[in-house]
């Protein structure tokens, strides 16, 4: 058996002490050498290295024999070349008579070439046997013989049947030849598909723009602009379908990184050159009013002995752009030094130069004190006020409340006080075809902090299915809390907004209508016919206590919100308010000696 840790260290402490015939066997057997017996007397050694120099070891003799056999037979194999060299380090420390290394040696390196040339003649009739256009093929002998004289063949081979424009396959590539003659290509290629999918992978027009200006060399610079060309039309179908929603400042920079062109917006039909124009020489910020100051110095005051005309309707479905349009309208005069006044002279400027205004707050009301001509009586006049109700409030309340009763009080800062005044009114409600659910952000107080006494507030949101909201306008109508307020009002009407939506000017009222009949008229129609025969209202319609149904647009619209005004619909909701109003006719000489006599 094997010497263990424990008998070594004792055998080399006691080396001059211990038999020098029980010394020699344990050298023979191979389980220590004369070179790990450093404090070996010189008499001792030289003793052992004569015997055994005259003795020859039966181990050794033993294994070369088995050796030797074997290359008799002229077996040539791995496992006679592993068996040589287990010999020469056994015995290579060690020569006793017959010791056979140097032989040993000689035979290893003829050995050595043998299995050479018979692996030299397998791989041989194997590479002849690999498919030059299989990969896999190519790997598999590539596995088996690692140091094969066509490793160069291969690698070419590989690359040529790498796909470049595939991670996967060029990471194969470098985990096989990370050295290999298309390394530096496949690292470099890998690189530029990676970015590639990266910017490709964002759908982003602007991330996929710049990777083009930046890698004009890239092999993928054709796919890009490939890609670049269908998010542009992408664009531009947005810009068409949808130009409302389309924001004027991702129009802008597209065109500030030349991705679209002047021409192309104009082929297209999303901007005309008027539009252009506007787009290029109006800078909102400093051009045009602040919104918000207007808002802010807005008084939501209705001018006694004059007609209230209120716009109903949910956020966002175009009670401003109304305003916006009947501000402009030749028939239509409003008074700039009203409460209201700084506002509308806002709508007026940005009508002007065909942009809509940024949102109102959701609080929001304002007037605005109009005088009419009157088309009939020279010299009279219908005296208006033009209410924009808020939208968002009563709109958020519904969604948070479903159930709940509504009032006048619930549609808006300051709606009760105006509509419990003694003028006479005229209700319009607005409908948006172009939406079913309207979806509202809007910050609420939700505490107040303690130390400093601020309001604590967070976003919350909201949906409100249109048709719901409409009906609960009407329900609040129908109330008989408002009986009082409803006796008041001499007309009743519905305004269908963003009406360039519905197709050519011959074609809107039509569509309109249908869409009304689709959506509304089951909940809506017969209530609001039957309130307007209980309160005598649109007693003066062709077809009595019936609504009319309005169309109403501020023009052509264009990507950004961006409009041609035009003052069709505007001039027409004039005439239906002046035909919904009592006039005025201006006095006489003799009129005025009449008041003055009584």
């Amino acid at each position: 058996m094997p010497l263990t840790a424990q008998q070594r260290k004792k055998l080399i402490s006691d080396a001059n002490k211990i038999n020098i015939t029980t010394l020699m066997k344990y050298i023979q057997a191979g389980d220590i050498s004369l070179d790990e017996l450093p404090n070996l007397s010189e008499e001792r050694r030289q003793e052992i290295e004569k015997r055994l120099n005259e003795m020859p070891n039966p181990n050794e003799q033993q294994e070369w024999a088995q050796i030797h056999a074997i290359l008799e037979k002229q077996e040539y194999s791995q496992s006679l070349l592993d068996m040589i060299a287990n010999y020469i380090r056994h015995w290579e420390g060690t020569r006793p008579s017959g010791n056979h290394v140097d032989e040993a040696n000689q035979h290893y390196a003829f050995v050595e070439g043998k299995l050479e040339d018979i692996t030299r003649d397998i791989e041989k009739a194997d590479w002849e046997a690999v498919d030059v256009l299989s990969k896999d093929e190519l790997l598999r002998h590539l596995t088996k013989y690692p140091n094969t004289s066509h490793k160069d063949e291969i690698d070419e081979n590989v690359w040529g049947l790498t796909s470049q424009n595939q991670v996967a396959e060029l990471q194969e590539y470098l985990d096989v030849f990370p050295k290999g003659k298309f390394a530096k290509d496949a690292q470099a290629m890998l690189n530029a598909v990676v970015e590639w999918e990266d910017a490709k992978n964002t759908g982003d027009i602007f991330i996929v723009n710049d990777y083009i200006k930046k890698n004009h060399e890239s092999p993928y610079l054709q796919q890009a602009r490939i890609e670049l060309m269908k998010l542009k039309q992408g664009e531009i179908s947005q810009m068409h379908d949808e130009p409302n929603k389309y924001e004027v400042t991702r129009l802008v920079n597209l065109i500030n990184e030349k991705i679209i062109s002047k021409d192309e917006l104009i082929r297209n039909g999303v901007m005309t050159e008027n539009v252009w124009d506007t787009l290029m020489t109006t800078d909102i910020t400093y051009d045009l009013p602040d919104i918000n100051q207007a808002i802010a110095t807005s008084k939501p005051e209705c001018k006694d002995g004059f007609t209230d005309v209120y716009f109903f309707g949910v956020p966002s479905t175009g009670k401003t752009c109304v305003l916006m349009g009947l501000s402009r309208s030749s028939a239509l005069n409003i008074n700039l030094a009203s409460g209201g006044g700084d506002y509308a002279a806002a709508l007026q400027q940005y009508t002007d130069v065909g942009l809509t205004v940024p949102r109102t707050p959701g609080t929001f009301v304002t007037t605005l004190e109009a005088t009419i001509s009157s088309r009939t009586t020279k010299g009279a006049k219908h005296n208006v006020n033009l209410v924009e109700m808020s939208g968002e409030e009563f709109a958020f309340g519904i969604a948070n409340n479903p159930d709940k009763v509504f009032t006048f009080e619930d549609m808006g800062t300051g709606a009760t006080a105006l509509l419990n005044n003694d003028n006479h009114k005229v209700f319009f409600l607005i409908i948006d075809p172009t939406v079913n659910v309207v979806r509202i952000t809007r910050e609420v107080v939700t505490g107040y902090d303690e130390e400093t006494g601020n309001p604590i507030t967070e976003l919350k949101h909201c949906a409100v299915n249109q048709r719901t909201l409409i009906q609960k306008m009407v329900n609040i109508l129908q109330n008989e809390h408002n009986a009082e307020i409803m006796e008041k009002v001499d007309s009743i009407h519905i305004i269908v907004t963003k009406a360039d939506t519905l197709g050519d000017t011959l074609r809107r009222e039509e569509e309109a209508l249908s869409i009304f009949r689709q959506k509304y008229e089951a909940d809506i129609l017969q209530p609001l016919i039957e309130l307007c025969e209980e309160h005598n209202i649109n007693v003066q319609m062709a077809n009595r206590y019936h609504p009319n149904l309005y169309t109403f647009s501020l023009g052509q619209f264009y990507v950004g919100g961006l409009y041609e005004y035009d003052n069709t619909d505007s001039d027409k909701l004039v005439r239906a308010i002046r035909n919904s109003t009592q006039s005025l006719k201006k006095k006489s000489f003799w009129d005025k000696v009449k008041d003055a006599v009584n």
